[in-house]
Parts: structure tokens; C-alpha cells; sequence
């Protein structure tokens, strides 16, 4: 009698955290990180634009620049629409001054884009993300504050393939 007690605990537990976790639709609030230059700061545009936030282990800090050159290539309105780029600072072993050097540089190759640090990740506490050691975590969230795409991206051909989905979702969101 007891096992089943357990085995009940344990499938409730599941489910409740599988609930809670990110998904698409899920409302989500803004969270304070780090700038580039590593002064506090909410994430700019929340509940104004549409925005894609990518929110990536700096170890794999490329792996959604094909999404983003697609992205780009769009040229979505900059009143409606921004990128952002989050580097998740506390699954590496890079220091954050080289971080920190390495978003200013993302900032120059993709002008317009802001590149924040979440050195205790804030983030995907406050998100309820799953894990995002060695990936890059796509979220496009509307000027709703709801998650509207969510997907987590281990290669650039896997960040190429969710390309026109992504794009999609920001050209439905901007058209509200």
C-alpha cells in the first residue's frame, strides 16, 4: 500500500511540474539581468513588441545565428518588432568579462539586436525553462507577454529548420 502511495506522490509531482513548466500560450513577466555592460536591466520592448529572445548557453553561442540571419533578412518593422539575445552565464565556463565582450561584438553583427547576460538564470527560473546547458532556447513572445513559440535548438541546422516557423509566428504576431 505504501508503493502506490509513492508511485501516486510521484506521478502528481510530475505532473504538477510539467504544468508549471514553459510552453506556448503561457503568460511570462519580465525579468531584471545584465546589460552588455553589465549595468542591471529589465528585457527592453516586454508587452510593447513582438520579441524573440534567445536565450542560449555561451558555449554554443552560434548555434541560432541562421535563424537569425533568416530573421533579418525579413526586416521586420524595429516599432513592432525585436531580437534579443540572453546569454545564459551560469551553465559555462567562460568568465563573463569574455561574455561580456562576445555581446558586444553579436550587438555590431546584428545591429538593432540587444544582447543581455542572466548570470544566476533568472530567467529560466522565472520561466520555468527546462535545462538549456549546450543549446539555445528559441521563445517568441507577443505583445501579449505569452509565450508563442518555444523551442530549444542543439545545432544551426536545427535553428535553419525552425526558420520559416519562427518567422511565421512574428509576421502573425506583428499583424495584430
Amino acid at each position: 500500500m505504501k508503493r502506490c502511495g509513492l508511485l501516486l506522490f510521484l506521478l502528481i509531482s510530475v505532473l504538477v511540474a510539467n504544468a508549471q513548466q514553459a510552453s506556448v500560450g503561457k503568460s511570462i513577466s519580465n525579468v531584471n539581468v545584465l546589460n552588455s555592460s553589465d549595468k542591471p536591466s529589465s528585457i527592453p520592448y516586454f508587452g510593447s513588441k513582438v520579441l524573440v529572445i534567445l536565450y542560449t548557453d555561451p558555449d554554443v553561442k552560434d548555434v541560432n545565428d541562421p535563424l537569425s540571419a533568416a530573421i533579418k533578412a525579413k526586416g521586420f518593422p524595429a516599432d513592432k518588432y525585436a531580437g534579443i539575445g540572453v546569454a545564459n552565464c551560469k551553465v559555462t565556463w567562460i568568465p563573463n568579462s569574455a561574455i561580456r565582450m562576445k555581446s558586444r561584438q553579436k550587438e555590431k553583427q546584428f545591429p538593432g539586436s540587444i544582447v543581455l547576460l542572466d548570470d544566476s538564470e533568472k530567467i529560466k527560473q522565472a520561466w520555468s525553462l527546462a535545462d538549456s546547458d549546450d543549446k539555445g532556447v528559441v521563445i517568441v513572445v507577443g505583445k501579449d507577454s505569452k509565450i508563442k513559440f518555444l523551442r530549444y535548438v542543439k545545432s544551426q541546422d536545427e535553428s535553419r529548420s525552425i526558420s520559416a516557423a519562427v518567422v511565421k509566428v512574428i509576421q502573425d504576431e506583428i499583424a495584430k
